[in-house]
């Protein structure tokens, strides 16, 4: 055995950047230009497996492709930085944490209290409805609902609850976060009672690695007369935060404006955080059509 271990030692080529090794394919030889173009068509799983192909792929790749692919992904230029490790690259590539919800039980599905830390809860508590009581159904053509009817509902005193992303367990890189500072965008729909007008609030806050506040967006409505029995939508982009963020607060908080007995207050549903790719910041109120009123 330690013999065949000796020769295989012995008949080991070492790497050399100036020979074709790994730029002949079926006795035909590929211009590293050409390889490179070919690897960046492939999809980043496949890869995965092309840089264990021989050390000059495994170059290739980790050098060049899968910061071309990345620029691909997020649409501009990065440049070359000696420092930046190619694991960054390929997340960016595969998407993993990029435009997913990472608010959990965003609906109410799992009950008012699962993943949430309850802040204030009076008059007849938080509540969960399915389908919204005293209201149109939930727009189905939002993909967040999945075609759920699930809210949650609020009372005649204020209620509140808050919902903390921990980015990094989450799956986002830290070096994204420091270098690209991608979108944070956070969301949500909200409506009242036909019969009982209602106040809302949103908000949402970025910590850094301190636990410092960077940022942060609040927002309140009241709905009454013509707007009620209407959902809304609630959106904000954070963007040019800073480096060291590490969390996102959410918190929305409601309350019915007659103080009647049991949940006539502010409903919400699709409670939303998103790591997003780069564009334009921007806050805005969408409403759903008076067609849902039946």
């Amino acid at each position: 055995m330690g013999q065949l271990q000796s020769m295989m030692y012995e008949t080991r080529v070492k790497f050399d950047e100036n020979s074709d090794n790994g730029l002949v394919l079926t006795d035909r030889y590929l211009p590293e230009e050409l390889l490179s173009e070919i690897l960046f068509h492939v999809d980043h799983k496949t890869l995965l497996n092309c840089q264990l192909v021989c050390k000059r792929w495994q170059l290739i790749l980790q050098n060049y492709v899968w910061r071309k692919k990345a620029e691909a992904v997020i649409g501009q230029h990065l440049d070359i930085n000696e420092e930046t490790s190619w694991l960054l690259y390929y997340n960016i590539c595969s998407k993993k944490f990029l435009e997913k919800n990472l608010i959990k039980n965003h609906s109410g599905k799992n009950g008012p209290r699962k993943h949430w830390k309850v802040i204030t809860e009076n008059g007849d508590n938080w509540g969960v409805e399915c389908p919204p009581i005293g209201a149109p159904p939930l727009p189905i053509s939002e993909p967040i609902f999945e075609g759920k009817q699930h809210c949650f509902v609020t009372s005649y005193y204020n209620c509140s609850k808050q919902q903390t992303i921990d980015l990094i367990a989450e799956g986002v890189p830290p070096q994204l976060l420091e270098i690209f500072q991608p979108p944070i965008v956070v969301s949500e729909w909200y409506c009242s009672r036909e019969d009982c007008p209602a106040a809302y609030e949103f908000s949402a806050t970025l910590i850094d690695d301190s636990g410092n506040i960077m940022d942060t967006t609040e927002f309140r409505d009241t709905l009454e007369n013509e707007r009620q029995n209407t959902w809304f939508y609630i959106e904000h982009e954070f963007t040019n935060y800073g480096p060291g963020l590490r969390k996102v607060i959410f918190q929305h908080a409601g309350i019915d404006r007659r103080f009647w007995s049991g949940h006539y207050g502010s409903k919400m549903a699709g409670a939303c955080v998103k790591v997003n790719l780069p564009k334009h910041k921007s806050m805005k109120i969408r409403e759903t059509g008076d067609s849902q009123n039946g």
